[in-house]
C-alpha cells in the first residue's frame, strides 16, 4: 500500500476494514475467556518455549542491580515460576537449541551471549563478541569526524558515556545444522556487523562487516541455508550460513524493519516497521539526507529472493515482535501504542498469513511486547511490559497465556 492514498482510495479501504472487521467479529481468532494473564517479575524481555522441557524460559533483567537479573522458568499451564536461574549480568533476547538443552541470551550491554543449562536451570558460560573500549577514540580511528562526530560526541557525553561496546545486540537466532548462532550487531556510531558463534567450541568465530546503519531483524532459513538481516537504512541482507558470505543486499520498501520472521510456505521474509523518527541519527551516519519509503507502523512481506515488495498492512502504533504461526496461518504482531507514555495502550494484532488480511486486534495493556508458541497445543505466550504509571506503582510484568 502506498504511503499517499487517495481519498476514493482512502475510502475503499475504510469500506474494506469494515468489512473485514465485521467478518473478524463473526469468527473470531481468538475469545476474550482463552486470555490468561499473570504478574511474574519486575521486568520481562523476551521468552522462548522448549517443547522438549515442557516449559516456558523468560529473561528478566533488573536495572538497578544487574547482578539480580535472572531467567525464569514456567509452568506453561498456570506460569508460576518453577525455577529462578541467576545470571551475572542483563540478558534480554534469546535463542533456543531444544535439542542440546541449550539457551543464548543477549547480553546486550556487556559485548557478550550468556549460555543456559534448560534442564538442570543453571547459568553455564559467557561468551565475549568484542572488547570494551574508549568510544571516542574508536570512532575517530574508523574516520568519523567534523559535525558526525561532534553530534556524537554531544550524544555521549548527554548519556554519561566513555568507554563501553561499539556494537549493541540484542537479538539472535540459532542454526541446528550447524550450531552457529547469529547475532547482529547494531553499530553504536558505525556500520554494523553479523556476529558468527560456533556453540560446540563456544567461541566467537566469525564477525561479518557490511549491515549498514542499525542491524537489528534476523530471521534463518534452515533448509534453503539462508541468513536474513535487515537494518533502518531500508535495507534486507542475505548470508550464505553454511559458507558465511554475505551474498545479497536488497533495497526494500520499508524503512526500520525490527524484527523479522521467515515464511517458508512462501518464500518470504515478513517484518514489522515500527515507524519511530530516526532521521536525525541516521542522515549523520549516512552523510546524506535518507528519504522514507514507508509510512512505519506496518506489517511488510518481502520476497525472500530478491527482497521485493509483496504485501504491506497497518498495524497499530509501533509495532515490536512478530510471530508465524505455521500450523494455522496466522501472524501475530504486538504493538507499543506509545514509548515512554504514563499509561499504555498496547494490542495484539492477528493477521491471515497467506493474504495478511487482518483478522482481530486483542488489547494487551501496557506494552505487549515479545511472543513463543507452543504449537502442539495451539497456545501463544506474551511479554506485557510496564507504561510509566506501573513503573512508579512497582507493579510487575506480565505473561499472557492465550489459547487458540
Amino acid at each position: 500500500m502506498s504511503c499517499t492514498t487517495s481519498p476514493f482510495r482512502l475510502l475503499a479501504t475504510l469500506l474494506l476494514a469494515a468489512s473485514v472487521s465485521a467478518t473478524a467479529k463473526a469468527d473470531t481468532v481468538i475469545k476474550t475467556e482463552n486470555i490468561q494473564r499473570e504478574a511474574v517479575a519486575s521486568d520481562l524481555v523476551e521468552l522462548a518455549w522448549s517443547d522438549k522441557q515442557q516449559a516456558i524460559f523468560v529473561t528478566s533483567p533488573d536495572w538497578k542491580d544487574e547482578k539480580r537479573s535472572t531467567v525464569l522458568r514456567l509452568d506453561p499451564q498456570t506460569l508460576a515460576v518453577k525455577a529462578t536461574i541467576p545470571l551475572e549480568v542483563k540478558g534480554f533476547g534469546v535463542a533456543l537449541d531444544d535439542a542440546g538443552n541449550r539457551l543464548y541470551l543477549t547480553e546486550g550491554f556487556n559485548g557478550a551471549v550468556g549460555v543456559v543449562d534448560t534442564a538442570s536451570n543453571q547459568h553455564l558460560a559467557t561468551i565475549k563478541l568484542q572488547k570494551e573500549e574508549n568510544i571516542e577514540s574508536a570512532w575517530r580511528k574508523a574516520g568519523m569526524q567534523g559535525e558526525h562526530l561532534d553530534f556524537m560526541l554531544a550524544e555521549l557525553k548527554r548519556f554519561k558515556i566513555t568507554d563501553g561496546y561499539l556494537y549493541k545486540v540484542r537479538e539472535a537466532r540459532f542454526d541446528a545444522q550447524t550450531g552457529r548462532l547469529f547475532l547482529p550487531g547494531l553499530g553504536y556510531g558505525v556500520d554494523s556487523v553479523l556476529f558468527v558463534v560456533n556453540t560446540r567450541t563456544q567461541k566467537l568465530e566469525k564477525i561479518i562487516p557490511g549491515f549498514g546503519f542499525y542491524a537489528v531483524g534476523i530471521a534463518i532459513d534452515e533448509k534453503g541455508r539462508r541468513v536474513f538481516v535487515s537494518n533502518m537504512q531500508g535495507q534486507l541482507m542475505t548470508v550464505n550460513a553454511d559458507t558465511l558470505a554475505l551474498t545479497a543486499k536488497h533495497e526494500i520498501q520499508a524503512d526500520q524493519l525490527l524484527n523479522l520472521v521467515y515464511d517458508p510456505q512462501g518464500n518470504r521474509v515478513l517484518g514489522v516497521d515500527q515507524g519511530i523518527d530516526r532521521d536525525k541519527y541516521r542522515n549523520y551516519h549516512l552523510k546524506e539526507t535518507y528519504n522514507r519509503r514507508s509510512s512505519g507502523h506496518r506489517l511488510f512481506a518481502l520476497n525472500a529472493d530478491d527482497g521485493k515488495l509483496l504485501a504491506s498492512v497497518e498495524t497499530d502504533e509501533i509495532p515490536i515482535g512478530l510471530l508465524l504461526d505455521e500450523q494455522n496461518q496466522r501472524v501475530f504482531v504486538t504493538n507499543r501504542n506509545g514509548v515512554r507514555v504514563d499509561k499504555g495502550d498496547g494490542t495484539l494484532s492477528v493477521f491471515d498469513a497467506k493474504t495478511l488480511q487482518h483478522l482481530q486486534t486483542l488489547p494487551l495493556p501496557p506494552h505487549p511486547n515479545s511472543l513463543t508458541l507452543d504449537a502442539k497445543s495451539n497456545t501463544l505466550f506474551v511479554t506485557v511490559k510496564n507504561d510509566g504509571e506501573s513503573k512508579k506503582a512497582g507493579k510487575a510484568e506480565s505473561i499472557v497465556r492465550i489459547q487458540q
